[in-house]
């Protein structure tokens, strides 16, 4: 019968909780109630902590780890038996697979609490190499997040490189649930290390548009944005401007250009937000463009308000008749610029501007107009009622009902 010990690493029933030299090195360090095992554990060398003595560490019965870092393997071949010879997991492998258990993951959590230098350096030994796979796994991206503000400048360098060398594979962290947050608190170590901001940069620079798109990793480029100098950002600010159209018209994308307007400083900022008024007639018509267009009135900025509603002053009637338009439209009413659209409307044709008021979007925009010049534009306001009362009949039917009616109560308004 073969030794149920004597098992090769590749098969999940070892029973091998923790190798005697890990535990003397933590031992030697003063951390007290040593134990990295888990119930849950996918590693073969990992177990539950079983009730012993041995300060919640569980070693199978009479099982020794030889100097040679060696077990023995006995196979039964032809009933005579061989002895050959296994490799024992190293101390770095035990800690990188602790890592993503929860049980392990809680414990080098609690060890690197203690702020030893030599714990940090043996856990980071230890997980470098994987360090993506750590920011991106469910129990492995706590500890990473508890390693790193305990790094040193040279250490966070080392990450800095990998992710030099391995840019697509940072971009799919950054895409990741777990990943984009391990992301975000190395962008908040930028007091540490320069040349990691550089990497990081340089990366989400060359993924850009990807990850602009995407409801995750988007917040990875505005934590840059809104943590890094306006120097740092440099790349990230010119790909912004060259992709601002691309975005705007992304059911996602819009979202996050909303997000970069907000926080976007120095020159670049000016430079991206007449970009977008530029294109502000084909951003209107569009489900999610027009949310952009939205924003930027909503900033209310002279020159870009006044761009805005002058550009739009020939389309306004098409627009308005637009579920995402007519609020863009009402924007435009709403501010000091509001004369471009109530007179495109009054020097339209009557035919047209009875279609708008009569549409399930365009009614609100006459209403708008109605309100907004009543005490603004008095002038202006009456020349509107005067064409809108010849088509009163016409205003009866649908939505036009509601012009109707506010027309026939101007007290009401």
């Amino acid at each position: 019968m073969t030794n149920p010990i004597a098992i090769a690493p590749s098969i999940p029933d070892s029973r091998v909780s923790f190798p005697d030299t890990l535990l003397q090195s933590f031992e030697n360090l003063h951390l007290n109630n040593i134990g990295i095992g888990s119930e849950y554990a996918i590693s073969p060398y990992l177990t539950a902590p079983a009730t012993s003595n041995t300060g919640g560490i569980f070693l199978a019965p009479n099982l020794q780890f030889p100097t040679e870092r060696f077990l023995p393997s006995i196979n039964h071949v032809g009933g005579g038996e061989t002895t050959t010879a296994v490799p024992v997991p190293s101390e770095n492998s035990i800690i990188l697979r602790s890592a993503l258990t929860p049980y392990g993951s809680q414990k080098l959590q609690q060890y690197l609490a203690y702020k030893d230098s030599a714990v940090i350096n043996l856990v980071f030994e230890a997980v470098i190499d994987s360090i993506f796979e750590i920011m991106t796994d469910q129990f492995g991206h706590q500890v990473f997040g508890n390693l790193i503000p305990l790094c040193n400048q040279n250490q966070l360098n080392m990450i800095a490189t990998m992710i030099v060398m391995h840019q697509d594979t940072f971009i799919k962290v950054c895409l990741d649930n777990y990943g984009s947050p391990s992301v975000k608190r190395l962008i908040k170590l930028r007091v540490k290390s320069y040349y990691l901001d550089g990497a990081i940069v340089r990366a989400l620079h060359q993924g850009f548009l990807q990850l602009m798109v995407h409801k995750t990793g988007c917040h990875v480029i505005l934590q840059c944005m809104e943590t890094l100098s306006i120097e740092d950002n440099e790349l990230l600010y010119e790909a912004t401007i060259n992709n601002f159209f691309d975005l705007a018209m992304d059911v996602n994308g819009c979202l996050a250009l909303n997000s970069v307007i907000d926080v976007i400083k120095g020159p670049r900022r000016n430079e991206l937000l007449e970009a977008i008024a530029d294109l502000a007639v084909c951003l209107s018509q569009d489900p999610y463009g027009n949310f952009v267009v939205q924003n930027l009135l909503g900033l209310q900025y002279p020159n870009i308000t006044k761009k805005i509603c002058y550009l739009l002053k020939d389309h306004y009637a098409r627009i308005s008749m637009l579920k995402g338009g007519s609020h863009v439209v009402e924007r435009c009413l709403k501010s000091p610029e509001r004369g471009y659209a109530v007179e495109a409307f009054v020097e339209c044709q009557e035919q047209v501007l009875v279609n708008v008021a009569r549409d399930q979007f365009g009614n609100y925009v006459i209403q708008t107009a109605l309100k907004e010049t009543k005490h603004a534009d008095r002038a202006l306001h009456d020349r509107l009622v005067m064409k809108l009362r010849s088509h009163l009949r016409d205003l009866q039917r649908g939505y036009g009902r509601n012009v109707c009616n506010l027309i026939c109560n101007q007290d009401s308004y």
